[in-house]
């Protein structure tokens, strides 16, 4: 059984861990963490409470940037892992953005089934481009984006 929840400053080390463990940038994850959900395996009696996943993003209104979207190799389960994108874009909808960007390693495919559509570089708005997580993970990734509101022209 998992709890998905909104982060709090004392997961903080825990999602350091799980996202150095698999590879993912956590600097400046601090500075957004009021943007991040984790995915947390409760406690028993003789063991504390484990955070398992995360996901986050930083706003940069009307848009916002997806990052840190983590789950343990051991714990992974792909209806956990749609559930977790379902939540943050719902959550960018109530703060009104009108499209979340990220950049995708080999999961492409995954992104493209939730909706997410492979988009040049240079179609990235330039808050998003010049943000610290963009700039340090430009490289190692597929540029992608979700319409938040179809509709929106944007």
């Amino acid at each position: 059984m998992f709890v998905i929840r909104r982060a709090a400053e004392r997961d903080l080390f825990q999602m350091r861990r799980l996202l150095n463990e698999t590879g993912l940038n956590d600097h400046g994850m601090e500075d957004h963490l009021r943007h991040f959900f984790v995915v947390e395996r409760p406690g028993g009696e003789e063991e504390p409470p484990e955070i398992v996943g995360a996901i986050g993003m930083e706003v940069y209104h009307p848009f916002g940037l997806l990052r840190s979207f983590v789950l343990k190799r051991a714990s992974w389960n792909p209806a956990i892992g749609v559930k977790l994108i379902h939540i943050l874009l719902s959550y960018a909808a109530q703060l009104k953005l009108t499209h979340v960007y990220l950049l995708a390693g080999t999961t492409t495919s995954f992104f493209e089934q939730m909706g997410f559509s492979v988009i040049p570089f240079a179609d990235i708005p330039e808050d998003i481009q010049e943000s610290e997580h963009m700039e340090r993970c430009a490289s190692k990734g597929t540029p992608m984006v979700y319409a938040c509101f179809p509709n929106d022209p944007h």
